[in-house]
C-alpha cells in the first residue's frame, strides 16, 4: 500500500507526464508546420526570450537554494530563497507579457501568421501551468511564514520543486524548438 506522500508523487509524475505529451504534440505540429511559413521570429524577440530562460534557470536554483536551506532547519533561509524563486517566477511571466507585447508592437498576432499561433498556444499554456506552480509555492511560502514548514516532512516542497523544474526543462525545450525550428 502506498503511502499519501508516494500516492502524491506518483499523481505529480503522471500529470508532468501528460503534460509533456501535450507539448510534444503541440511542436510535433509546429515542426510539420514550420516549412510553410517563417519570418516572423525576430532577433528582438529571441534576445526576450533568451532572459527569460536565464531568469527562470535562475529561479530553480533559488528554489533549490530554498530547499537546501530548509533541510539545514533555517526556516529564515529557506524563506529568503523561497521567495527569491517566486519573485524570479513572476518576472519570467512579466518577460513572457513583454515578448507578446513585442509581437503585438510588429503586427504579429494569432490568426496573422501559422508559426505565431504555435508560439501564443506554448507560451501561453507553459504560462498557465507556471501560475499553478507559482500558486503552489505561495502556498509552501504562506506555510513556512507561519512556522508549519517542517524539515523532517518537505513532501510539498518537494512536490512543487519537482513540478518548477519540470516547467524550466518544458521551457528550455520549447525555447530550442522555437530558436532553432
Amino acid at each position: 500500500m502506498l503511502t499519501r506522500p508516494a500516492k502524491l508523487r506518483r499523481a505529480v509524475w503522471l500529470a508532468m507526464a501528460a503534460m509533456t505529451s501535450f507539448f510534444f504534440v503541440l511542436t510535433y505540429a509546429y515542426l510539420q508546420r514550420h516549412t510553410f511559413a517563417s519570418g516572423w521570429f525576430s532577433p528582438q524577440l529571441a534576445a526576450i526570450l533568451g532572459a527569460n530562460t536565464f531568469i527562470l534557470l535562475a529561479s530553480s536554483l533559488a528554489l533549490q537554494r530554498g530547499r537546501e536551506f530548509l533541510r539545514l532547519v533555517s526556516i529564515a533561509g529557506a524563506l529568503r530563497w523561497l521567495t527569491v524563486a517566486f519573485a524570479l517566477g513572476v518576472l519570467f511571466l512579466a518577460g513572457q507579457a513583454v515578448a507578446w507585447w513585442t509581437l503585438f508592437r510588429a503586427g504579429v498576432y494569432l490568426p496573422t501568421h501559422p508559426n505565431s499561433g504555435f508560439f501564443f498556444l506554448v507560451t501561453a499554456a507553459h504560462a498557465a501551468h507556471l501560475l499553478f506552480a507559482l500558486a503552489l509555492l505561495a502556498f509552501v511560502l504562506s506555510r513556512a511564514w507561519r512556522g508549519r514548514l517542517s524539515a523532517h516532512r518537505p513532501v510539498l516542497l518537494d512536490l512543487t520543486a519537482i513540478f518548477w523544474h519540470f516547467l524550466d526543462v518544458t521551457w528550455l525545450y520549447l525555447f530550442l524548438v522555437l530558436l532553432l525550428a
